[in-house]
């Protein structure tokens, strides 16, 4: 599926952005957030979370042209968080 329609479907509050997202990009997310963390669970909590603040991010936002970029960032802040939530 087209990155515009995916933000569409995030647009309209269809939970199939959410499953058309871990389709095209779960790999990618998944494996940046492993880089980080080198743990498989809080990886995919990572990835998991990161679909929902998408969801609660787009509207305003509508990241058509630049839906991967957006999402990594999610879970690249996501992942480190959780790296210094780990060393405190």
């Amino acid at each position: 599926m087209e990155d515009e329609k995916i933000v569409e479907l995030y647009l309209l509050r269809n939970e199939e952005a959410l499953g058309a997202s871990k389709v095209k990009y779960g790999r990618m997310l998944l494996g940046l957030s492993q880089a980080l963390l080198w743990n498989r669970e809080d990886s995919e909590e990572c990835e998991n979370d990161t679909y929902l603040e998408a969801w609660n991010r787009i509207p305003p936002h509508r990241p058509e042209s630049y839906l991967y970029p957006f999402l990594a960032r999610i879970t690249r802040h996501l992942s480190l968080n959780c790296c210094r939530d780990r060393e405190r």
